[in-house]
């Protein structure tokens, strides 16, 4: 288990295999008229399905093909392995189609139309059945383009026309989830297994993240339009990280620091409306789930641990380490098991891992910055590609030195990891 230990130094492309390669990148190419493929190891693209007129934001179907709105033809397309382009469904609710996702069961596929200012069902067969629109929406829809559900069920939607977030309930009630400045002309967005909602803000070069549970946003990536300009598409990648698809004809991948590499650009392609990996059409079932309460320490301020993308075999996470005193020492522990509230302590603050358990780490730290709340830090792991890690649960808490704490030590919650696949 020690390799989950590693700071990750570069990603490596999976070997490729059939007509739609596992990890090749198939891309929206407006302006080339079609879906093109880019070479996961190579980094080379080549047409694969031309006669398209604004193929926008697509996903691979449960039955193997690939499936991609086209405001030019207001209509959902099938692409066969072959290259095939056959029309799904059209006209009706359509009038700029541009996000498809598959529903929560994966039955039918849910559809965003921004001029429309609908969210539509679309069955495998074509049948479309409205699902919101700004009645039933309380006129919060205004050019409604990526789309994104949370665990519980809430669908997400970004807002091109009026630079919003806003989320619908199972129940179909919609309220604004954030009208922040950092969101600006958004298109992509995805959630991870840890509780963060990813967009791709097209007027602004960046990505940003916020927390479904509190809203809080920040930017996640920093500005260079030489390696990451007018982002559309995002998607979470099995392996690590988001992949980006934009201008310059380039698909840019980022990992849980922010940090940004290019995968590949064909600069004859000019904007890329997304991007997809017939992989990552079935999202990584890990989660990070946080549990119990910490010590405060300087300003009366409780650290947080929390955690970035979704932890399986061959994924990329992160763990954060936030609001702690900066510039002190600090230490992590990993168990393989919890411990409830006020059943133990540590140096006077409540343990919340199990010493032990079959398993228990100590790892030192030292936390940047200086003054109250200024030690935050992000660490970034590589899960080993091991299918058996699957069902596997770790448990994280960070403790550190802190005189204004009571016992001299503040806490952090407790950070449930659980592998899926």
């Amino acid at each position: 288990m020690h390799l989950r230990l590693i700071l990750i130094l570069a990603l490596t492309p999976a070997l490729v295999f059939g007509q739609f390669g596992s990890s090749d990148y198939y891309v929206s190419a407006p302006y080339a008229g079609g879906i093109w493929k880019g070479d996961s190891q190579t980094g080379e693209t080549t047409p694969f399905a031309l006669g398209l007129l604004i193929p926008h934001y697509g996903w691979f179907g449960n039955d193997g093909n690939f499936y991609v709105p086209d405001r030019g033809w207001n209509a959902l397309m099938k692409i066969t392995p072959q290259g095939q382009i056959i029309p799904v469904s059209a006209g009706g609710h359509f009038m700029k189609p541009v996000t498809c996702i598959p529903t929560l069961d994966d039955t039918a596929w849910v559809v965003s139309d921004m001029e429309a200012n609908k969210i539509i069902r679309v069955e495998y067969d074509g049948t479309q059945t409205l699902m919101y629109d700004n009645l039933t929406a309380s006129g919060l829809l205004n050019g409604p383009d990526g789309i994104a559900y949370d665990d519980a069920g809430n669908l997400y939607v970004a807002n091109l026309g009026n630079d919003t977030l806003i989320k619908i309930d199972p129940q179909g009630q919609a309220t604004l989830f954030s009208d922040a400045d950092i969101i600006r002309e958004p298109g992509g967005v995805a959630i991870d297994g840890a509780g963060n909602l990813f967009v791709a803000n097209y007027g602004s070069h960046v990505i940003s993240r916020f927390r479904l549970d509190t809203g809080e946003g920040q930017e996640f990536t920093s500005f260079d339009s030489t390696k990451m300009a007018n982002p559309n598409d995002l998607k979470l990648s099995r392996k690590g990280g988001l992949l980006v698809s934009g201008r310059q004809g380039r698909v840019s991948r980022i990992d849980a620091l922010g940090q940004v590499s290019i995968m590949f650009e064909n600069l004859s392609l000019s904007e890329l409306d997304g991007v997809s990996v017939p992989e990552d059409a079935t999202l990584c079932t890990g989660r990070f789930t946080t549990y119990g309460r910490g010590e405060e320490g300087s300003g009366g301020i409780i650290p947080q641990l929390r955690a970035i993308f979704s932890p399986c075999p061959g994924q990329v996470i992160g763990l954060e380490i936030l609001d702690f005193l900066g510039g002190t020492q600090a230490l992590m522990f990993v168990s393989s098991h919890a411990l409830p509230s006020g059943l133990m302590a540590f140096k006077g603050a409540p343990l919340l891992v199990d010493p032990s358990g079959v398993l228990f780490l100590g790892i030192p730290l030292v936390l940047p910055g200086s003054g109250t709340g200024e030690g935050d830090l992000t660490l970034q792991f590589q899960i080993p590609d091991l299918p058996g890690l699957a069902g596997l649960e770790l448990f994280h808490q960070v403790f550190a030195l802190d005189p204004s704490a009571a016992g001299g030590i503040s806490a952090s919650n407790g950070l449930k990891e659980t592998f899926g696949l």
